[in-house]
């Protein structure tokens, strides 16, 4: 992570403009991966957050901030229950190839 992401990121975590603040190649490895693991629809899926599907992609990929995640997953057209909660629903589809990994 840069250092002005860094700070940033120390001061407000779940901000989705850190997503700006990525390299051009981070931001194309983390869409990429949103892209080949969610599936948008209509409705939203209660069951998983924003944190809670950035902790995947920490584990297989790179560290990054729930902000981060929240502001890809905007980049990548999805849609937000609520932006004022903390850790945020997207409309993803339960059939989504995530859902299948292990």
């Amino acid at each position: 992570m840069s250092s002005d992401l860094e700070t940033l990121a120390n001061q407000n975590p779940n901000d989705p403009k850190l997503f700006n603040l990525l390299s051009e190649n981070e931001k194309e490895i983390l869409l990429k991966w949103i892209d080949d693991n969610f599936s948008p629809i209509q409705s939203f899926l209660t069951s998983k957050t924003s944190y809670g599907l950035k902790q995947t992609f920490d584990r297989t990929h790179f560290y990054v901030c729930n902000g981060v995640f929240k502001g890809a997953m905007l980049e990548a057209g999805y849609k937000v229950k609520n932006t004022d909660d903390i850790n945020w629903i997207f409309n993803i589809s339960k059939k989504s190839p995530y859902f299948s990994l292990k």
